[in-house]
C-alpha cells in the first residue's frame, strides 16, 4: 500500500486546523487528508459523466475508476 509523508514546520498552523476540522467531522486527520486528496483529484479529472452501474459494489467501484481490477480479473 502506498504511503505518503507530509511534514509541516513548527510554526505552521495547518496541522492544528486539520485536527480541529477532523474532530468536528468525527474523522481522524488522516481520513480528512484522504478526503481532501480525493476531492482534489476528482476536480482534476473533470469527469462529470454519470456513474456506470455494476452488478456488485466491487464491480461498481472498478467500473467507475475507484478501484483497480483484481489481478485475476485482468487476465
Amino acid at each position: 500500500m502506498p504511503t505518503y509523508n507530509v511534514h509541516f514546520g513548527e510554526r505552521e498552523t495547518l496541522p492544528e486546523r486539520l485536527e480541529a476540522q477532523a474532530k468536528e467531522l468525527d474523522l481522524t486527520p488522516e481520513q480528512l487528508i484522504k478526503r481532501f486528496i480525493c476531492d482534489g483529484m476528482a476536480e482534476l479529472d473533470g469527469n462529470n459523466e454519470p456513474s456506470v452501474p455494476g452488478e456488485t459494489l466491487e464491480d461498481f467501484l472498478v467500473k467507475n475508476g475507484a478501484l483497480k481490477p483484481k489481478e485475476s480479473d485482468e487476465e
